[in-house]
């Protein structure tokens, strides 16, 4: 057996993934009238033997290529901050770089799946693939975004940027969470607005610069604290609006999945031992973590979360119960027990190192095993069309009594 041959999917989310129907509701303005006519026209720009994956892999690659360009220059968060000699700030390009990638990676997310209609290579594996990924990017726009305010004076700290990436991993997961008990996937419609606002605030940060956001819209109050709330209203509404949509799966229509609220709620207990162990684990570090290395706290929470996330997809789209604890948040709460409590002492730093590394390891290990036992399950390839070929082929030509090949369909003129 390879190193990528394990297989994590038992029989039960085999059957699952079986018998799935792709059920979406996308009804934001943004998305009717902008996005989806736009995504409609751009794919028939995409060759027809191009793979949905191969386009979802290339706007997560964009994501996390911009979040990665950005940290090398600025790794601490520093390089913007206020008082900065201008030698030293970002170069306002970078912004520029950051806002084309951006509504690149907007746009390839939202026309890999049109491009797997059209092709005919629609599947649970693709947007299983899709939506695994995009729980990882949470990290990448949430830090490259509020690298343009630096740190300090009209800035936030790096424990309220822990607060502002909770509320957007937040709004994701209870996205999830609410297709595991409704059966259907109501998007945000805060997440088109989102990726369009971010292209502009980008290109807009260009041609004024960072300094143009160090001033306070209220008495005391910056405008980076007052970007902070927005994320904060976000989440509430997100949240009012997929309970609101639970209660009238269970209470209305009683189309609910769970027998009680136990079970209903199940799906929310890890991520909420995750937030509450980050979130006393930046403020109790005898080290100061994540105001010394900020990307790596944040990085290492982020990874545990896109690994919950992505057993909670599998859990939904295979109609299984989901998991009650996290393997990798074991390990996380473990190490930071241990770092709170003073036992790792100066080598909390070189602890935190090697966790992030662990789980990175295994939360991409434990990706391409997922992707290719249902490749392998569906006799489908992640990144080429080729098997459709394949099968036209053989539905083209069987052996008929005589044990000659009958031509089914007719050749093409």
């Amino acid at each position: 057996m390879g190193i990528f041959d394990y297989r994590y999917l038992g029989a039960d989310k085999i059957r699952g993934f079986d018998n799935y129907k792709y059920s979406c509701i996308d009804n934001s303005p943004i998305a009717v009238y902008i996005s989806h006519p736009f995504w409609n026209w751009f794919v028939n720009f995409y060759p027809e033997w191009l793979a949905p994956n191969v386009i979802t892999l290339a706007g997560a690659s964009l994501v996390m290529g911009c979040y990665f360009f950005v940290a090398w220059l600025d790794p601490d968060m520093n390089a913007n901050n206020f008082g900065q000699p201008d030698s030293t700030t970002l170069p306002n390009w970078v912004w520029l770089v950051a806002s084309i990638c951006t509504f690149m990676a907007h746009l390839l997310d939202g026309t890999d799946g049109k491009q797997a209609r059209r092709t005919g290579a629609s599947g649970p594996t693709g947007e299983l693939f899709d939506h695994g990924l995009d729980s990882w990017s949470t990290v990448p726009f949430t830090l490259t975004i509020f690298s343009i305010f630096g740190r300090g004076l009209f800035s936030i700290s790096p424990v309220h940027l822990l607060g502002i990436l909770i509320t957007v991993q937040l709004v994701f997961i209870v996205t999830h969470w609410e297709k595991y008990n409704t059966g259907i996937l109501f998007l945000s419609w805060g997440y088109d607005a989102s990726q369009y606002g971010l292209s502009i605030f980008y290109l807009f940060t260009y041609f004024v610069g960072h300094k143009y956001y160090q001033f306070e819209v209220a008495n005391g109050l910056t405008f980076a604290q007052a970007f902070e709330i927005s994320f904060y209203v976000a989440v509430v509404v997100s949240f009012a609006m997929s309970l609101y949509n639970m209660y009238y799966a269970y209470y209305v229509d009683g189309t609910g999945k769970q027998s009680n609220l136990y079970e209903v709620c199940l799906p929310m207990i890890s991520p909420t031992i995750l937030f509450a162990v980050s979130v006393y684990w930046a403020q109790a570090s005898p080290n100061h973590l994540i105001d010394t290395n900020p990307r790596l706290f944040l990085w290492t929470m982020g990874v545990v979360f896109s690994n919950i996330a992505c057993r909670l997809i599998i859990s939904q789209m295979s109609v299984t119960r989901a998991e009650t604890i996290n393997k990798l948040l074991i390990l996380y709460v473990a190490v930071a027990g241990l770092a709170v409590s003073g036992v790792l002492g100066t080598s909390e730093l070189l602890a935190l190192q090697i966790l992030a590394l662990i789980l990175t390891v295994a939360h991409v290990h434990y990706g391409i095993c997922i992707v290719r036992q249902l490749c392998s399950h569906f006799k489908i390839s992640a990144f080429s069309l080729e098997y459709l070929a394949r099968r036209k082929r053989q539905e083209i030509s069987i052996p008929d009594a005589d044990g000659q090949d009958e031509l089914l369909i007719p050749p093409s003129p």
